[in-house]
């Protein structure tokens, strides 16, 4: 089915759009398969209309958005009902967690089933160019103007046939489905072309798709909008879009998670002796508007690895289509940001919506990709807007490197370099990274030619994503369920070796892209501890030699000597390990370096949650059902962990417990009070202990020679030294090597006590800054 496009060459500044054939042009392309014509155009500015002068077609930026409103009807532009987010069915207030559509999970009585949404076959009429107040406006081009589509290719092997300048042509189902939902829109029918991928580079000649993929950051920034297509309407996405748009528009004008849900509070029992507090939260919002949230943020798009670029080229107005609804991807933006603000209650009840409460037992599984029932749902999306809404000027050339590179590791795509030549084209990497797509290039050869690249731009923070190896672990076992002191698991066994790290035998200092980024969660460093090496009397540059060995400048902190297991099932029996002679601890007394372990657990973060929450011993001893169901829990890292001496003073159990008991009489005071008193866990302390478990998760608890407190990958062993280089927002763990060199094996999050401790020992004379050869 379908023939090969035949190419002709691009000449110059040359690109190729189409042209999408609608109603407008012949009444039946209102229907049927889509046509299509290839036309050769020009970017150069000699073709463009100074709109600085006059306006042109599009010069106000409106793409004129639908979303479905209670009736099913698509509206443009128009005041939309937004009462069918509110208003529950009978299957829903029957079964909690309803399901749209229906699902395998459980069969729901006829008489409780949903009637499918009878679609109307109608055709929305044709744009009328008589009523087109833009009639008269010149185009921005000699030629026209264009769009950009940002879409899923989709399963390669579902192919449907298009006509491209009259012949058959075989895209892929998704590719087929934008193009068919396209030509319904106004810019589209007012004579708008449009640039995709797919059919406007020849993807056969290597050349050519080097050329092109070259000229991405142009296109995409260049093209009157981005045009974003998530896929055809499935699992309710028309009541995913209209809460999305309503969250944003509600955003506005005051608190919308007031609108979406409200907390219930009362004392049960309120008694000297006796109280007991009662807390619940109450959905107003619709379960299945939750569910069609959670398939929407699911779909592909989200992780695929070039819409890292086209959302960032693109600007706030871009219009997502997703079926006959669409909205501007600002409205999205805003709704994440409000589900990441809100994440251990509205993010929760997202996620419990997909799969029940089931869900808290499979969280963490490492057997199954986590995405869809993480925080990554709305941290993805939102991770892009910030990078788009980034000031990327020249005095802040290497603010967002971290955040793009980090974007990459984690996306998808088909050709592993792709993971390198999808992200040349953002401001935040073009003027550090000056290379040209070359698919005659093997993955390795780009991986090394791209790492050396950012290297010796003078950014380092690519060491920041090596891809260290994780330890076995033992995957089956039994774990007790006692309510009053849960314990480690029993009878482990099944070990094996979770992540292997990079395997393709590249330096460390490269960022390998085909291999599985590390599972544990990257640390968010806000506010450097580091010194400003700015003021160092000009470094030399980072050098790399014969492409394996690289030559840079640090400091050698100090050598690991105590570190924690790094799971509740680690194989190793080494760990926990001590210290044979631990030091004092630099931070004082026990309630000082109790309040320091916590400000580690949660990320040093001032706006998160009060890390005084997380010195509750009952939260380590039991844990938090709900929460901390899991051998990711910070129970069982205690349990692990129990002997670990940290400092010479307290071993992990000791520094937990609050083994000082108050008098008998003090606590017959305190509990006849009538005051209010918390007698539940409150979602503050689940945030806290959320937190601190996503910073603990495949990673060790240590302590240096001299007592600092740190979390670092998983491979870290003793003897393993802190490392911090210049170019490097955050210290690394590095493993000397024979004849002086070392081995990167990943970021570090260290705990000083004032942030200045490098720097002072810089003054001091006690450690200088010195080359180090990286292997």
């Amino acid at each position: 089915m379908g023939q090969k496009l035949r190419y002709n060459p691009l000449l110059n500044e040359d690109i190729r759009v189409i042209k999408l054939l609608t109603q407008v042009d012949d009444p039946t392309h209102a229907d049927g398969p889509v046509h299509c014509q290839i036309v050769h155009v020009s970017l150069h500015d000699s073709h463009r209309i100074d709109g600085s002068k006059t306006a042109v077609k599009g010069s106000n930026g409106v793409w004129p958005v639908t979303v479905v409103d209670a009736d099913g009807e698509s509206r443009a532009s128009q005041p939309v009902s937004y009462n069918a987010l509110f208003e529950t069915g009978l299957a829903e207030r029957v079964i909690p967690f309803a399901r749209h559509p229906e699902t395998r999970y459980f069969e729901r009585p006829n008489f409780l089933k949903s009637k499918p949404k009878t679609k109307s076959k109608h055709i929305a009429p044709a744009w009328d160019s008589s009523e087109d107040p833009e009639a008269d406006l010149p185009w921005r081009y000699t030629w026209g103007d264009f769009v950009a589509l940002s879409y899923v290719w989709g399963d390669q092997s579902i192919r449907k046939e298009i006509y491209v300048d009259g012949v058959p042509v075989s895209v892929t189902a998704s590719l087929e489905s934008a193009l068919r939902e396209l030509r319904n829109h106004m810019r589209i029918q007012q004579g708008f072309y449009v640039w995709v991928d797919a059919l406007c580079i020849n993807q056969e000649d290597l050349d050519e798709r080097s050329a092109q993929v070259g000229r991405m950051k142009e296109i995409y920034h260049t093209a009157w909008h981005v045009v974003i297509w998530l896929g055809p309407e499935a699992n309710r996405s028309d009541l995913a879009m209209l809460a999305l748009r309503y969250m944003s528009v509600e955003s506005e004008r005051g608190d919308v998670l007031s609108k979406l849900y409200k907390r219930v509070e009362f004392y049960v029992v309120r008694l000297p002796f006796m109280q007991w507090k009662h807390e619940h939260t109450a959905l107003q919002i619709r379960k299945g508007a939750l569910n069609a949230i959670h398939h929407l943020l699911s779909r592909p798009y989200w992780r695929r690895l070039w819409i890292i670029q086209e959302v960032v080229l693109g600007s706030r107005n871009s219009p997502v289509l997703c079926g006959s609804s669409s909205i501007l991807i600002r409205d999205i933006f805003r709704s994440l940001r409000i589900m990441e603000a809100d994440g251990d209650a509205l993010g929760q009840y997202i996620i419990m919506s997909a799969r029940g409460a089931d869900i808290l037992t499979r969280k963490w599984s490492f057997k199954e990709d986590p995405y869809e029932i993480s925080e990554k749902l709305w941290e993805r999306p939102v991770a892009m807007a910030a990078l788009q809404a980034l000031d990327t000027n020249l005095s802040t050339t290497n603010k967002g490197v971290y955040d793009a590179l980090l974007l990459s590791r984690e996306a998808k795509a088909t050709d592993e370099r792709d993971r390198v030549y999808g992200i040349l084209g953002l401001p935040h990497l073009a003027r550090l990274v000056k290379i040209h797509p070359d698919y005659n290039l093997t993955a390795s050869q780009t991986f090394i030619l791209f790492s050396a690249h950012l290297i010796s731009s003078g950014n380092l923070n690519g060491l920041r994503l090596v891809n260290s190896p994780i330890p076995p672990i033992g995957t089956k076992y039994i774990k007790s369920t006692h309510f009053s002191r849960p314990r480690v698991p029993r009878l482990v066994h099944g070990h094996r070796t979770i992540h292997a790290g990079c395997e393709h035998g590249l330096p460390s200092w490269v960022i390998c892209w085909s291999c599985p980024r590390n599972p544990a969660q990257p640390f968010n460093h806000r506010s450097s501890s580091l010194p400003n090496f700015s003021s160092l009397p000009s470094p030399s540059p980072p050098r790399i030699a014969d492409d394996r060995f690289l030559t840079t400048k640090g400091l050698i902190f100090e050598d690991i000597t105590s570190l924690s297991a790094f799971h509740a099932t680690e194989s190793s029996k080494s760990y926990p390990f001590s210290a044979h002679d631990p030091p004092s601890s630099p931070y004082g007394s026990r309630d000082s370096t109790r309040l320091a372990f916590a400000r580690l657990l949660t990320n040093n973060d001032p706006s998160g949650p009060d890390p005084e929450l997380l010195l509750l011993p009952r939260l380590w001893e039991t844990g938090i059902m709900g929460v901390d169901a899991n051998v990711f829990g910070v129970k069982d890292f205690y349990y692990r962990n129990l002997s670990l001496r940290l400092w010479d003073a307290w071993t992990i159990d000791g520094l937990i417990r609050d083994k000082k008991q108050s008098q008998y009489m003090n606590r017959v005071r305190e509990s006849a009070s009538t005051a209010p008193r918390i007698a539940r866990i409150t979602p503050k302390h689940r945030e806290a202990l959320n937190t601190a478990m996503r910073m603990l998760a495949w990673r060790r608890l240590v302590t240096t020679r001299s007592g600092y407190m740190g979390l670092v990958p998983a491979a870290t062993q003793p003897g393993d030294v802190v490392a911090v280089l210049v170019g490097c927002d955050a210290p690394l763990i590095l493993r000397p090597e024979l004849t002086g060199q070392y081995s990167v094996v990943g970021e570090a999050f260290m705990q000083w006590v004032t942030g200045g401790e490098v720097q002072q020992r810089l003054e001091k004379g006690a450690c200088t800054i010195e080359d180090i050869r990286i292997c």
